[in-house]
């Protein structure tokens, strides 16, 4: 019944932790005159007694802030602040009033703030290292610094490691699996965050095999540095990556456009930020090591909502198309004839189309039968799937008529980027899951992106529906025996998809073919494993074929699922296999796993002609 066994090593979801700027005063003494303490934050009773004045105060070095959660520092320009001045007025009256000396209860050594963002912004405050604002004032509100000196943690989701410019992420394949997710899990390493549009993945180019890839696949340094512009969107990143010694490994981003300008690693490791022609993001550094990567981010905000650039026409846009096979560009022509579009309208009409036209896609469980260009086709004109069909169907369309496109993809969610010659901008066609498996910083903001200039068809669901479900008092919760999936895969003739477990239910996937009669010839299911050992949140290469009476099993659904040693089994992907039953790709483990020993599970439920099946 299991079919290999691998080890799952370190790397995991977190609890989202945040920061703030709550004080310890510690008070200061003077004996035989009035001593007196003072914080960043306020004024404190020395133990020889006495107030401390505000003109003193003004002139002591920062406190130390503790959170109660983790330490952090942050540092003020000269000068009191009103919570000082209160807080020392406050405190002279109630001794007075009192009659007590201010001695009587001893030295006051630590008083408690309230977090103050606002305070920090308004005294240009920065991190304990000097790296960092203590805040960020955004439109989407004020964002708070990470903690710049806690160290990587093993048990949160990671980055980098195995996923570099050339490996299987690197290129994508769709699948025929239209039907919707119900529970997908997402890490948002920003703040504000931007679920589920953390930019991962990016590819601008279809290739003869109807794959996406890059079309520069060169890599060029990432310059640090710079100043917040007009008109920008502020944010911090603040992740784990594991560096791989003189590779690039990939980082996420906010967005096309975006300029690091500010970056540091923690442990402190000498490192370079990296960019392919796609955007895609690395880190390169000299040596293994897994590392905190804290960065400071600006981007135009215009990139996530504004109109397409009405002056833009298809001859300026040409030298921005890459360039596509004929034979798929065909496939495209024909689909612009038959849903309208043209380039006798403006290049800004026809965005406005085809957004329109895929985003009235709608998920379905008649999975296309098709393959190749047809394949695409079939996508395109029947409307059928979810985010990834949608962006998928929409960057071939839209190259083929002559607009510079890009598929962009996390673990969550995928959707598109159109360019006009100015800027990128990025476009939500739909088709999310019905929940994410996240966790946030109640704390922090939550991005919020200029109004969107395109309609949403009646019956559509945004992104933004998603994250606002997911925020719900019940939306983000997994009820007893979900487990999450993914939406926006990688990979293979089907590609991952990360899918949920079957409709029958976790069960499924152990019990496929125990129908008391079935009279399909049962699916013989091999497979090969890329690695005997992952780790969380990384991608596991998997290969094989489903046959049933010597043919392969064109198209149909291989399920992949972890089994503990405990015997319980938990669903995580499913793949397609191709016309001739072979499958290829990468699933991904889900970051929220113990470590531990698991056996991979393989199975079909096969097709009209295919018997169920499961791995030997």
């Amino acid at each position: 019944m299991t079919v290999k066994s691998f080890t799952l090593a370190g790397g995991g979801k977190g609890a989202a932790v945040g920061t703030g700027a709550t004080g310890a005063v510690t008070g200061a003494a003077d004996a035989g005159a009035a001593g007196a303490g003072a914080g960043a934050a306020g004024a404190g009773f020395g133990a020889g007694g006495g107030l401390a004045h505000a003109a003193q105060a003004s002139r002591l070095k920062p406190a130390s802030f503790d959170t109660g959660r983790r330490a952090n520092t942050t540092c003020y320009a000269p000068g009191v602040s009103r919570r000082a001045r209160h807080l020392a007025q406050l405190l002279a009256v109630l001794f007075v009033a009192l009659g007590l000396p201010a001695h009587a209860a001893g030295p006051v050594l630590h008083t408690y703030f309230e977090p103050d963002p606002s305070e920090d912004l308004a005294l240009n405050a920065t991190t304990s290292d000097g790296k960092l604002p203590a805040a960020l004032e955004t439109p989407s509100g004020v964002a708070r610094a990470p903690d710049p000196l806690r160290a990587p943690r093993n048990n949160e989701p990671t980055y980098g490691g195995k996923s570099t410019p050339g490996s299987v992420d690197a290129t994508y394949r769709i699948d025929r699996n239209t039907s919707r997710p119900d529970l997908v899990s997402y890490d948002d390493p920003f703040i504000p965050a931007v679920t589920p549009f953390k930019r991962l993945f990016a590819y601008d180019v279809v290739e003869e095999s109807l794959e996406l890839g890059v079309a520069d696949k060169g890599i060029s340094k990432l310059f640090i540095g710079g100043s917040v512009r007009s008109g920008d969107d502020q944010f911090y990143a603040d992740m784990n990556v594991d560096l791989v010694a003189d590779t690039p490994v990939r980082i996420p981003t906010v967005g096309p456009g975006a300029r690091v300008l500010s970056a540091h690693t923690l442990p402190e490791t000498p490192f370079q930020l990296q960019r392919d022609g796609a955007e895609n993001w690395f880190i390169r550094a000299s040596e293994n090591k897994r590392v905190r990567l804290v960065l400071q981010l600006a981007i135009p905000r215009e990139i996530f909502g504004s109109p397409f650039a009405p002056d833009a026409t298809f001859v300026s846009l040409a030298r921005f198309v890459p360039r596509m096979p004929q034979s798929i560009r065909s496939a495209g022509e024909r689909v612009l004839e038959k849903i309208g579009v043209s380039r006798a309208i403006t290049p800004a009409a026809a965005v406005a189309a085809l957004v329109a036209h895929f985003r009235s896609f709608a998920p379905s469980d008649d999975r296309p039968i098709s393959s190749g260009a047809a394949l695409y086709e079939e996508l395109a004109l029947s409307k059928k799937g979810v985010c990834r069909h949608r962006a998928y169907a929409f960057i071939i369309t839209a190259q083929a008529l002559g607009l510079p496109t890009r598929m962009v993809r996390n673990e969550a969610h995928a959707w598109v980027e159109v360019f006009d010659a100015r800027i990128w901008h990025r476009i939500d066609l739909g088709g999310a899951a019905e929940r994410l498996d996240t966790e946030r910083d109640p704390g922090q903001p939550m991005h919020a992106p200029p109004s969107d200039p395109f309609n949403w068809p009646a019956g559509s669901e945004s992104a933004r529906d998603l994250v606002e479900r997911t925020m719900s008092p019940t939306g983000g919760n997994r009820p007893s025996g979900d487990r999450p999936g993914g939406d926006a895969g990688v990979g293979a003739d089907g590609g991952v998809t990360l899918a949920p477990a079957p409709s029958a239910g976790p069960g499924a996937m152990g019990d496929a073919g125990t129908s008391s009669f079935d009279e399909r010839p049962a699916s013989k299911v091999e497979v090969r494993l890329g690695n005997g050992s992952v780790k969380r949140g990384e991608p596991l290469a998997v290969s094989g074929r489903i046959e049933s009476s010597g043919d392969g099993c064109k198209g149909v659904r291989v399920d992949f699922a972890l089994q503990h040693e405990s015997g319980k089994l938990i669903p995580i992907q499913s793949l397609s296999a191709g016309d001739d039953g072979k499958y290829q790709g990468a699933i991904v483990v889900p970051p929220h796993l113990e470590v531990g020993e698991y056996e991979l599970v393989v199975s079909t439920p096969g097709d009209a002609r295919c018997g169920a099946g499961k791995g030997e």
